[in-house]
């Protein structure tokens, strides 16, 4: 007779931010590689913690007004995705 699997538990689940598990230092010189600002603004999106370390420490890509431009492109582009998604989910049904 087989038993059944357990249930996960937080200690042996796979870990969904692997990036968190490096040091602030790596991060830096990964962020330091990013050189167009629409990427840095990506990557800024994915993950919010990263993009403030990199504003905060002063990355020169991060402060640029066009950095800031790239951030508003993308947002606009995310909402107008969503609503459209939205406004198709409504007039199916």
């Amino acid at each position: 007779m087989s038993r059944s699997p357990r249930a996960r538990t937080e200690d042996d689940a796979p870990p969904t931010d692997w990036l968190a598990e490096l040091p602030p230092e790596l991060h830096l010189r990964i962020l330091e590689g990013v050189d167009d600002f629409s990427d840095c603004a990506a990557f800024s999106l994915a993950s919010p913690r990263l993009g403030l370390l990199a504003l905060r420490s002063g990355l020169a890509r991060f402060k640029d007004p066009l950095f800031a431009v790239a951030m508003r492109l993308l947002l606009i582009q995310r909402f107008a995705g969503a609503f459209v998604t939205v406004s198709a989910t409504l007039n199916e049904g």
